[in-house]
C-alpha cells in the first residue's frame, strides 16, 4: 500500500487532542468518533493498493515511409489484429505510425479492434527515433509493456538507439518484425552529384557524379540544368561505383539546379535513379519585383536606379527562387497568387534569412489582398486589424459549406479539411458587427442547418460550426444555392451576400443554378465562391460560372491551410471598408529622414490608399492628412530582415498625383535600398555547408583576429518548400571554427543560415535528391539496425505474436482506497448519531436545591424579640448586625452534555430555579 499524501497522518495528533478536549463524552459514542477521525485522515492521505496483475501495454510502431512495401498497411493491420487477439484482462494495445514525423493512430485500449490507418504521414523519411519516443510517451510511466516495431529498418533522422535506451531505462523492451521490399536483382543508384558551392559569372568549372551499380549494365544518362537538357546519351556501368566527369559555364547570377537521371531497364529501386545539385552563381543582390505591370511606373522607376532588377509576374515563390535576392517588392499582389507555401517561404526569407520586403498598396494588397491571418501579416510594420470605423452599412451573409465525405480528409498537420473550413468561417463571422446578420448551412446531397439567419448582436452559436460535419456524398450545388436564396431573402439589409464553399473536384448536381442566381442578382444579392482545389479541377469551371453569374469573387484554395485566410479576405471585402477610394493629401512624418534626404514639402495627393494602422515601435515616414491620419509609408526591422509598407497604389486607378511626383524615383530607390540593408563587410566570417549522405555539416570560420563572440552563433535550416526551420547553436571545433550538424529528414533543397550577433550569413544551399532510406543498401542493413535496437533492452524478433503479452512484465495496478474510506466514514458518522440518540451516556445529576440549602445554613439565627421589646414608644434594641445575604453562585453546567439542546435546557433550569 502507498499513500499519495502521507503527510496527512500528522493531522491525527492535533485533531485527536481537539476531539479529546471538546468532543469527549463517556460511553459508547466516543468509539465511532475516534473511528471517524481515523477514517477521515486516512482518506485525506490518499491510500492506494498496488496489484501486480494489472496487465501490460504494447505499442505497435508502424513504418509507412516510401521504402516500405506497397501493401504495408494491409500487412501491419494483420499483425495488429494478431496482437489484439493475444490480449488478456488489463492488457492494452496502441498504434503509432511514422514517416517524417510520428503520429498516434490509435491510443492504448483494452477493447475494440484497430479500424485501419487514417492519419496521413509524410512518406519522404522514416524518423524511427521520434516514433520510439512517441511510443514511450504513449505508455504511462506507472505501467510497463513492450514496443513492437514493424519496419524495414531503413531509418532516417537521429540515431534510434538513443530512444531505445530511454525505453530500456523504464524496463520497456523493443521487439521488431521486419517488413521490407524483396531484394532487387539490379539496382543502379546516383550516389552523389558534386557541384561547387559557388562560382562566378562566366567562370568555367567542373563537377562529377557517382553512380553505384550492382551489376554491369548499359543505361541512359541525362543531365539537366533548370529543366534544360545539357547531356543525354548511353553509358556502360560497371559493378560498383562509376564516376561521370561533367563541366559547365554560367552567364547569369542566381541559383542553378542540376538534375542527373539514369535510366536502366529492370532497375529494382527507381526512387534512387536521380541525383540533384544546387549551385550559387555569385553576383550583386537583385531586386525581385512581382507585378502584373512589367512596364509600369514602378518597374521603370526601379530600373532607372542602376540596381539589378528582376521583374516577374506573381508566382508561388520558394527559397530557391529567392536565393541571391536582396529585396522582394510586391506591387499590388494578391496573397493567393503567392500560394500558402510561397507566403511561408517569403516569411522565412525575411525573418530568418535577413531579406527585405516592400509591399505597395492597391485593391489586391494588404487586407483586401488576403494578407490578414497570413504568415506575412506579423512582418508588416502596419496592422491589418479591423476597427469599428471601417465597417460598411449593415450586411447579411449566408455561408454554404461543403460537408461531403471529401471534407473529412486530413491535412499534414492532422486536422481535416472540414476543421480548417470551420475555423475560417468562425474567424470570418467574428469580423461582422452587431448590426449584421449571418446564417450557416452545411450541404452534401441535402441541406443541414447549423443556425438560421440571425442578428450578430444576439450571439451566433459559432461553436456549432465545427460540429456540423455530415460526411455524405458530394455537394449538390443547386441545393446549396436554393438554400442560400431562401435564407438571404429573409433579410432587408442593404448589403446581402452568399458565400459558397465547395470542392472543386466534387461539385455535383447544379440543377437550375442559373435561374437561382438570376433571382438573387435581381434582388441585388451577390454570390462568391471558395473552391477547394486548383483552377484545373473537373468542377472548377462550374464554380467560376457561379461566381460570374452571382457578381462575386472566385477563390481557389490549392492548400487547405489557406482556407481561414481566404474566408477572412472575402468577409473583409464585403463587410469592411479597408480601402479608402477618395483623394487624400500627405504630410511628412518624423521618421522620413531614415530614408535619406527626401523632400518634405510639395508632397502629392493620393487618389486612394489601403487603410491600416501603425504598429508599436514601427517608424512612419509619410501619413495622410485626413481624419484617419493613416500611415502611407511605414518601415521597421523585423527578425533578421527589414520590411516597408507603402499603402498607396503606385500605378493604377488610385495613384493620383503620385505618378507625376518628381521625387517618386528617389523615394522608391531609398525605400528599396533601406530594405536591402548593408552588404556584409569584407573580411567577414566564412560559412560553408557540406552534405554527406543525409547529414548536413555547416561550418563557420572566423576571420583572423576576430574577437570571441559573447554568445554562440546559431544556425537555422530552412526548407525550400516553406516548411518551418530548425534552429541549433553551433559548437567549437577548434579555435577559429564553429560547426553544427543536421540530419536531413527528406528530399528537397535546404538553405542553412547562420546568425551571429546582428549579422546573418547565408550558407550555400544543398540538395537531397531522394529520401536517405533509398540509398544503395540491402535489407540486411536494416535488419542489423533492428537487431541492435532489440539488443539494448532485451527485445527479440517477433515472427509470431504468440506470447507477446505473456512475456511482457505485469504492470502494478493501483486501486484507490480513499472512496471506500469516505464511504466507511459516512457509515460511522450515521452510527454515531444513532448511538447518541438511542444509547445516551449516563448524565451526572446535580441537586437543584443544594445551592439554596448551603446559603440558608450559612445565614446566622435571628432572635425573636419578647413582648417587652415590642412595647410602643420604645425602639427596638439593636441587635447584632446581620451579615449581607450572599448570592449563590450559578451551578456549573453538568459534565457530559452532548448537545447544544441539552446545554440550553440546563441554562433554563438555572434561570427558573426549577
Amino acid at each position: 500500500m502507498t499513500f499519495t499524501l502521507p503527510q496527512a497522518w500528522l493531522l491525527l495528533l492535533p485533531l485527536g487532542l481537539f476531539l479529546w478536549r471538546y468532543g469527549r463524552r463517556p460511553g459508547p459514542p466516543m468509539v465511532p468518533r475516534w473511528g471517524l477521525l481515523v477514517l477521515g485522515v486516512g482518506a485525506l492521505a490518499g491510500p492506494e493498493l498496488r496489484l501486480a496483475n494489472a496487465g501490460s501495454d504494447v505499442a505497435v510502431v508502424v513504418d509507412r515511409s516510401r521504402s516500405m512495401p506497397l501493401d504495408v498497411d494491409r500487412v501491419a493491420q494483420e499483425l495488429i489484429s494478431l496482437v489484439e487477439s493475444q490480449r488478456r484482462p488489463g492488457d492494452r494495445v496502441g498504434v503509432i505510425t511514422f514517416g517524417r514525423e510520428a503520429r498516434v493512430e490509435s491510443p492504448l485500449s483494452e477493447v475494440g479492434r484497430f479500424g485501419g490507418f487514417t492519419r496521413p504521414v509524410d512518406a519522404e523519411a522514416s524518423d524511427l527515433s521520434a516514433a520510439l519516443d512517441a511510443a514511450g510517451a504513449l505508455i504511462p510511466s506507472e505501467r510497463t509493456g513492450r514496443v513492437l516495431v514493424v519496419s524495414d529498418g531503413r531509418a532516417t533522422g537521429a540515431d534510434a538507439r538513443g530512444a531505445t535506451r530511454r525505453l530500456a531505462a523504464r524496463g520497456i523492451a523493443v521487439d521488431y518484425r521486419q517488413v521490407s521490399r524483396p531484394e532487387p536483382a539490379l539496382d543502379v543508384a546516383v550516389v552523389s552529384l558534386d557541384v561547387p558551392a559557388t562560382v562566378s559569372v562566366r567562370e568555367p568549372f567542373q563537377f562529377s557524379a557517382t553512380v553505384q551499380a550492382t551489376s554491369a549494365v548499359t543505361g541512359t544518362v541525362r543531365l539537366e540544368r533548370d529543366g534544360h537538357v545539357l547531356v543525354k546519351g548511353p553509358f556502360d556501368f560497371k559493378p560498383g561505383p562509376n564516376l561521370l566527369p561533367l563541366r559547365d559555364l554560367l552567364e547569369e547570377p542566381g541559383l542553378v539546379h542540376y538534375r542527373l537521371t539514369v535510366e536502366v531497364p529492370g532497375d529494382g529501386v527507381p526512387e534512387n535513379d536521380v541525383g540533384a545539385g544546387v549551385l550559387r552563381v555569385e553576383g550583386p543582390p537583385r531586386v525581385l519585383l512581382l507585378t502584373q505591370q512589367p512596364g509600369g511606373t514602378l518597374a521603370k522607376a526601379l530600373g532607372a536606379t542602376g540596381m539589378t532588377l528582376d521583374v516577374r509576374a506573381p508566382f508561388h515563390v520558394s527559397l530557391d527562387a529567392l536565393d541571391g535576392v536582396g529585396v522582394v517588392v510586391l506591387e499590388n499582389v494578391d496573397a493567393n497568387a503567392l500560394g500558402e507555401t510561397g507566403l511561408n517561404a517569403l516569411a522565412d526569407y525575411v525573418d530568418q534569412a535577413g531579406g527585405g520586403l516592400v509591399m505597395t498598396g492597391g485593391r489586391s494588397s494588404f487586407g483586401e489582398g488576403g494578407y490578414r491571418r497570413s504568415p506575412l501579416e506579423p512582418l508588416l510594420p502596419v496592422s491589418l486589424e479591423m476597427r469599428e470605423e471601417q465597417r460598411r452599412a449593415s450586411v447579411a451573409m449566408s455561408v454554404l459549406m461543403d460537408s461531403s465525405c471529401s471534407m473529412g480528409v486530413q491535412v499534414p498537420d492532422g486536422r481535416t479539411k472540414m476543421e480548417l473550413a470551420a475555423e475560417g468561417v468562425t474567424a470570418a463571422l467574428t469580423l461582422l458587427n452587431g448590426g449584421d446578420e449571418a446564417s450557416v448551412h452545411m450541404v452534401d446531397t441535402e441541406s443541414h442547418e447549423i443556425f438560421p439567419l440571425s442578428p450578430v448582436s444576439d450571439g451566433l452559436p459559432l461553436n456549432q460550426v465545427a460540429r456540423g460535419f455530415s460526411g455524405g456524398g458530394g455537394i449538390y450545388v443547386g441545393v446549396a444555392l436554393r438554400t442560400g436564396r431562401k435564407e438571404i431573402l429573409r433579410s432587408d439589409k442593404p448589403t446581402r451576400h452568399v458565400v459558397l464553399f465547395s470542392d472543386a473536384a466534387d461539385s455535383e448536381e447544379p440543377g437550375d443554378y442559373q435561374a437561382t442566381l438570376a433571382a438573387l442578382r435581381e434582388a441585388n444579392v451577390t454570390v462568391s465562391v471558395i473552391g477547394l482545389g486548383t483552377p484545373a479541377d473537373s468542377d472548377a469551371e462550374l464554380l467560376r460560372d457561379v461566381a460570374r453569374r452571382g457578381g462575386g469573387r472566385i477563390y481557389f484554395a490549392e492548400d487547405a491551410m489557406s482556407l481561414p485566410r481566404i474566408f477572412s479576405q472575402e468577409t473583409l471585402a464585403v463587410a469592411r471598408a479597408t480601402f479608402v477610394d477618395e483623394p487624400a493629401s500627405m504630410e511628412a512624418a518624423p521618421d522620413l529622414p531614415l530614408l535619406g534626404p527626401l523632400p518634405t514639402q510639395g508632397l502629392p495627393q493620393l487618389g486612394g490608399y489601403n487603410l491600416t494602422y501603425l504598429k508599436p515601435r514601427a517608424n512612419v515616414a509619410l501619413r495622410t492628412l485626413d481624419t484617419n491620419a493613416a500611415p502611407v509609408l511605414a518601415l521597421w526591422p523585423h527578425g533578421a530582415g527589414r520590411t516597408v509598407a507603402l499603402t498607396a497604389e503606385v500605378d493604377g486607378k488610385y495613384t493620383g498625383e503620385l505618378r507625376e511626383w518628381r521625387a517618386l524615383r528617389a523615394t522608391l530607390e531609398a525605400v528599396v535600398r533601406w530594405s536591402m540593408g548593408s552588404a556584409a563587410p569584407k573580411g567577414e566570417a566564412v560559412v560553408r555547408s557540406e552534405r554527406q549522405g543525409n547529414l548536413l555539416r555547416v561550418t563557420l570560420d572566423l576571420p583572423p583576429g576576430e574577437p570571441m563572440p559573447g554568445a554562440l552563433p546559431t544556425a537555422v535550416l530552412l526548407s525550400g518548400d516553406g516548411r518551418s526551420g530548425v534552429e541549433k547553436p553551433l559548437h567549437w571545433e577548434d579555435e577559429d571554427r564553429l560547426v553544427v550538424e543536421y540530419p536531413l529528414s527528406g528530399s528537397g533543397t535546404w538553405h542553412p543560415v547562420v546568425k551571429w550577433g546582428g549579422r546573418v550569413l547565408r550558407a550555400p544551399p544543398v540538395a537531397l535528391p531522394y529520401a536517405p532510406e533509398f540509398e544503395p543498401g540491402s535489407a540486411r542493413e536494416g535488419l542489423k539496425l533492428l537487431r541492435a535496437l532489440a539488443a539494448v533492452g532485451g527485445g527479440q524478433e517477433r515472427l509470431s505474436m504468440t506470447g507477446l503479452f505473456a512475456e511482457a512484465p505485469e504492470s502494478e495496478g493501483r486501486v484507490a482506497l480513499a472512496p471506500w474510506l469516505v464511504a466507511c466514514a459516512l457509515a460511522v458518522m450515521l452510527a454515531e448519531v444513532a448511538v447518541r440518540r438511542f444509547l445516551p451516556a449516563p448524565r451526572v445529576r446535580v441537586a437543584r436545591e443544594r445551592p439554596a440549602k448551603q446559603a440558608h445554613a450559612r445565614r446566622p439565627m435571628s432572635v425573636t424579640p419578647g413582648p417587652e421589646a415590642m412595647s410602643p414608644g420604645k425602639p427596638p434594641a439593636p441587635g447584632p448586625e446581620a451579615p449581607p445575604e450572599q448570592k449563590s453562585e450559578p451551578a456549573k453546567e453538568p459534565a457530559g452534555v452532548d448537545s447544544a439542546l441539552e446545554a440550553a435546557r440546563a441554562r433554563a433550569r438555572r434561570r427558573t430555579g426549577r
